[in-house]
């Protein structure tokens, strides 16, 4: 792609609403620049900085994560250790979350469990959350 992109375009190339580019523009991610009449052009560099700052968020990196690594990528002085650091800290995140949500699929599977699920009022889940603190 070698043409400058208005903001729907970019949103449909990249798989992006529209709305979470201007997140992005508004906190920094990205700086388009703005045409005579004031809307945004995407370059190629710009829509290459969403799709990285995308994949990095579906990979569950978190906002500043995804800006370390969109400067990681520009920096061409970089080292792979400090990408793979990076990476690494968000595996063990990514690890402690699957083990947080594996004791939450057992705590849901005894509740459900516990239900009756009949036309009583008496319900075990209600009691549970009652009480959960």
């Amino acid at each position: 792609m070698s043409r400058l992109l208005q903001i729907g375009q970019a949103a449909a190339w990249v798989g992006l609403a529209e709305k979470t580019i201007r997140y992005y523009e508004g906190i920094g991610l990205v700086s388009p620049p703005r045409a005579e009449n004031g809307f945004r052009l995407f370059r190629p560099k710009d829509i290459e900085s969403l799709i990285i700052v995308k994949s990095a968020r579906d990979l569950g990196f978190s906002i500043e994560d995804s800006r370390s690594l969109l400067k990681l990528y520009e920096n061409q002085g970089r080292t792979s250790a400090e990408v793979k650091s990076l990476a690494s800290k968000q595996l063990e995140e990514t690890r402690n979350r699957i083990v947080q949500l594996e004791a939450l699929e057992k705590k849901l599977e005894h509740l459900t469990e516990q239900c009756e699920g009949n036309d009583e009022p008496e319900c075990p889940i209600l009691n549970f959350l009652v009480q959960y603190q």
